[in-house]
Protein backbone atom coordinates (compact mmCIF):
# COMPACT_ATOMS: atom_id res chain seq x y z
CA UNK A 1 0.00 0.00 0.00
CA UNK A 2 1.39 3.40 -0.95
CA UNK A 3 1.97 6.03 1.72
CA UNK A 4 0.32 9.44 1.48
CA UNK A 5 3.71 10.83 0.42
CA UNK A 6 4.17 8.29 -2.36
CA UNK A 7 0.60 8.67 -3.59
CA UNK A 8 1.11 12.43 -3.80
CA UNK A 9 4.40 12.05 -5.66
CA UNK A 10 2.95 9.50 -8.06
CA UNK A 11 -0.06 11.72 -8.76
CA UNK A 12 2.18 14.71 -9.44
CA UNK A 13 4.46 12.76 -11.78
CA UNK A 14 1.60 11.08 -13.62
CA UNK A 15 -0.27 14.33 -14.19
CA UNK A 16 2.89 16.06 -15.34
CA UNK A 17 3.79 13.28 -17.77
CA UNK A 18 0.27 13.29 -19.17
CA UNK A 19 0.32 17.05 -19.59
CA UNK A 20 3.73 16.99 -21.21
CA UNK A 21 2.50 14.46 -23.76
CA UNK A 22 -0.10 16.96 -24.93
CA UNK A 23 2.30 19.82 -25.45
CA UNK A 24 4.03 20.60 -28.74
CA UNK A 25 7.77 20.14 -28.97
CA UNK A 26 9.95 22.95 -27.69
CA UNK A 27 13.59 23.92 -27.73
CA UNK A 28 16.08 21.76 -25.87
CA UNK A 29 18.23 23.48 -23.26
CA UNK A 30 21.80 24.18 -24.43
CA UNK A 31 24.38 21.94 -22.80
CA UNK A 32 27.91 20.63 -23.32
CA UNK A 33 28.42 17.00 -24.36
CA UNK A 34 28.57 14.39 -21.58
CA UNK A 35 32.00 13.95 -20.04
CA UNK A 36 33.95 12.68 -17.06
CA UNK A 37 34.11 14.55 -14.80
CA UNK A 38 30.65 15.86 -15.52
CA UNK A 39 30.52 19.23 -17.30
CA UNK A 40 29.08 22.36 -15.76
CA UNK A 41 25.56 23.09 -16.95
CA UNK A 42 24.51 26.48 -18.35
CA UNK A 43 22.68 28.61 -15.79
CA UNK A 44 19.80 29.26 -18.20
CA UNK A 45 18.98 25.53 -18.35
CA UNK A 46 16.25 26.13 -15.77
CA UNK A 47 14.29 28.18 -18.31
CA UNK A 48 13.77 25.20 -20.64
CA UNK A 49 11.11 22.51 -20.33
CA UNK A 50 13.18 20.03 -22.35
CA UNK A 51 16.64 18.96 -21.23
CA UNK A 52 19.38 16.96 -23.02
CA UNK A 53 19.34 14.26 -20.36
CA UNK A 54 21.00 10.86 -20.40
CA UNK A 55 19.81 7.72 -18.61
CA UNK A 56 22.83 5.44 -18.91
CA UNK A 57 24.44 5.95 -15.50
CA UNK A 58 23.93 3.46 -12.65
CA UNK A 59 21.58 4.45 -9.84
CA UNK A 60 23.10 6.14 -6.79
CA UNK A 61 20.64 5.31 -4.02
CA UNK A 62 20.64 1.57 -3.20
CA UNK A 63 17.14 1.44 -1.73
CA UNK A 64 18.25 0.96 1.86
CA UNK A 65 20.37 2.65 4.55
CA UNK A 66 23.61 0.81 3.78
CA UNK A 67 25.39 3.92 2.47
CA UNK A 68 24.93 5.68 5.79
CA UNK A 69 25.57 2.68 8.01
CA UNK A 70 28.89 2.03 6.26
CA UNK A 71 29.98 5.67 6.11
CA UNK A 72 29.69 7.61 9.39
CA UNK A 73 31.27 10.64 7.69
CA UNK A 74 28.38 10.79 5.21
CA UNK A 75 25.92 10.55 8.08
CA UNK A 76 27.73 13.40 9.82
CA UNK A 77 27.82 15.52 6.68
CA UNK A 78 24.04 15.26 6.47
CA UNK A 79 23.69 16.16 10.14
CA UNK A 80 21.68 13.03 10.84
CA UNK A 81 21.70 10.02 13.12
CA UNK A 82 19.89 6.71 13.67
CA UNK A 83 19.28 5.84 9.99
CA UNK A 84 16.13 3.81 9.43
CA UNK A 85 14.64 2.76 6.11
CA UNK A 86 11.03 3.67 5.43
CA UNK A 87 9.74 1.26 2.75
CA UNK A 88 6.62 3.33 2.11
CA UNK A 89 8.54 6.53 1.47
CA UNK A 90 11.38 4.54 -0.18
CA UNK A 91 13.83 6.63 1.80
CA UNK A 92 16.41 6.33 4.55
CA UNK A 93 15.23 8.58 7.36
CA UNK A 94 17.75 10.14 9.75
CA UNK A 95 16.95 12.15 12.84
CA UNK A 96 18.23 15.67 13.38
CA UNK A 97 18.06 18.00 16.36
CA UNK A 98 14.94 19.95 17.31
CA UNK A 99 12.59 17.30 15.96
CA UNK A 100 13.63 17.57 12.31
CA UNK A 101 14.64 14.84 9.88
CA UNK A 102 16.69 14.39 6.74
CA UNK A 103 15.61 11.73 4.26
CA UNK A 104 17.49 10.39 1.27
CA UNK A 105 15.49 8.28 -1.12
CA UNK A 106 14.58 7.82 -4.75
CA UNK A 107 11.87 7.48 -7.30
CA UNK A 108 12.72 4.54 -9.51
CA UNK A 109 11.19 3.69 -12.89
CA UNK A 110 8.31 1.23 -13.06
CA UNK A 111 5.85 0.04 -15.68
CA UNK A 112 3.52 2.99 -15.17
CA UNK A 113 6.23 5.67 -15.11
CA UNK A 114 9.28 4.31 -16.97
CA UNK A 115 11.08 7.68 -16.89
CA UNK A 116 10.28 9.60 -13.68
CA UNK A 117 12.49 12.65 -14.25
CA UNK A 118 10.44 14.58 -16.85
CA UNK A 119 7.51 14.68 -14.46
CA UNK A 120 9.60 16.31 -11.76
CA UNK A 121 11.01 18.93 -14.13
CA UNK A 122 7.75 19.66 -15.97
CA UNK A 123 5.31 20.19 -13.14
CA UNK A 124 2.06 21.46 -14.61
CA UNK A 125 0.02 20.64 -11.50
CA UNK A 126 -0.40 24.04 -9.86
CA UNK A 127 -1.40 22.46 -6.55
CA UNK A 128 2.33 21.83 -6.05
CA UNK A 129 3.58 24.50 -3.69
CA UNK A 130 6.91 26.31 -3.96
CA UNK A 131 8.13 24.65 -7.15
CA UNK A 132 11.64 25.76 -8.15
CA UNK A 133 14.04 24.57 -10.82
CA UNK A 134 17.73 24.77 -9.97
CA UNK A 135 21.20 23.45 -10.65
CA UNK A 136 22.90 21.60 -7.80
CA UNK A 137 26.70 21.89 -7.66
CA UNK A 138 26.39 23.42 -11.16
CA UNK A 139 26.37 19.86 -12.56
CA UNK A 140 22.97 18.38 -11.70
CA UNK A 141 19.50 19.39 -12.88
CA UNK A 142 17.22 19.55 -9.83
CA UNK A 143 13.93 20.88 -8.52
CA UNK A 144 12.71 21.76 -5.05
CA UNK A 145 9.16 21.74 -3.77
CA UNK A 146 7.31 21.56 -0.48
CA UNK A 147 6.29 18.11 0.57
CA UNK A 148 4.57 17.02 3.75
CA UNK A 149 5.97 19.25 6.52
CA UNK A 150 9.22 19.96 4.72
CA UNK A 151 11.06 20.56 1.45
CA UNK A 152 12.33 17.97 -1.01
CA UNK A 153 15.06 18.40 -3.62
CA UNK A 154 14.81 15.94 -6.52
CA UNK A 155 18.00 15.44 -8.53
CA UNK A 156 18.67 14.12 -12.03
CA UNK A 157 21.84 12.01 -11.75
CA UNK A 158 22.05 10.81 -15.36
CA UNK A 159 20.19 7.57 -14.64
CA UNK A 160 16.53 6.59 -14.73
CA UNK A 161 16.47 6.87 -10.94
CA UNK A 162 15.62 10.28 -9.46
CA UNK A 163 17.36 10.88 -6.12
CA UNK A 164 15.32 12.78 -3.53
CA UNK A 165 16.60 14.56 -0.44
CA UNK A 166 14.05 15.94 2.02
CA UNK A 167 14.51 18.03 5.17
CA UNK A 168 11.54 18.69 7.43
CA UNK A 169 9.64 17.62 10.50
CA UNK A 170 7.90 14.36 11.22
CA UNK A 171 4.39 13.91 9.85
CA UNK A 172 1.84 15.74 11.97
CA UNK A 173 4.43 17.98 13.64
CA UNK A 174 4.44 20.95 11.31
CA UNK A 175 2.32 23.08 8.99
CA UNK A 176 0.79 21.50 5.92
CA UNK A 177 1.86 23.01 2.57
CA UNK A 178 -1.04 24.93 1.11
CA UNK A 179 -2.47 26.14 4.42
CA UNK A 180 -1.61 29.67 3.36
CA UNK A 181 0.87 31.59 1.23
CA UNK A 182 2.65 32.73 4.38
CA UNK A 183 2.97 29.18 5.69
CA UNK A 184 4.38 28.00 2.37
CA UNK A 185 6.88 30.85 2.30
CA UNK A 186 8.00 30.18 5.86
CA UNK A 187 8.30 26.44 5.26
CA UNK A 188 10.37 27.00 2.11
CA UNK A 189 12.65 29.46 3.86
CA UNK A 190 13.09 27.12 6.81
CA UNK A 191 13.77 23.86 5.00
CA UNK A 192 14.65 24.31 1.30
CA UNK A 193 18.17 25.73 1.80
CA UNK A 194 18.99 22.85 4.16
CA UNK A 195 17.55 20.31 1.72
CA UNK A 196 19.80 21.67 -1.03
CA UNK A 197 22.86 21.56 1.26
CA UNK A 198 22.03 17.98 2.23
CA UNK A 199 21.68 17.03 -1.44
CA UNK A 200 25.07 18.59 -2.18
CA UNK A 201 26.71 16.73 0.70
CA UNK A 202 25.21 13.42 -0.43
CA UNK A 203 26.23 13.86 -4.06
CA UNK A 204 29.76 14.97 -3.19
CA UNK A 205 30.19 11.83 -1.09
CA UNK A 206 28.62 9.14 -3.30
CA UNK A 207 29.10 10.60 -6.79
CA UNK A 208 32.45 12.44 -6.99
CA UNK A 209 32.87 14.01 -10.42
CA UNK A 210 29.31 13.07 -11.30
CA UNK A 211 26.46 15.07 -12.73
CA UNK A 212 23.41 14.90 -14.94
CA UNK A 213 25.65 14.69 -18.01
CA UNK A 214 28.47 12.58 -16.60
CA UNK A 215 29.86 10.36 -19.35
Amino acid sequence: MLSVRNRAITAIIASAVAAAALLPGCAVAPAPPPGKPAPRLPADSIAYDTLPVITSRPKLFPGDCSQFEKNPQLLGALGGSSPMFNPYAKACVMQRSAGTQVEVGSMDPDQRIPEPWPGWWKVYDYSVHHFRRMLVLDRYYAVSQLQGYGCVVAVNTGSLQVVTVRVGTEAGKGPVPGDSVDVDRQTAQQFCPDAQKAAEAYLNAVDPGGGSLAG
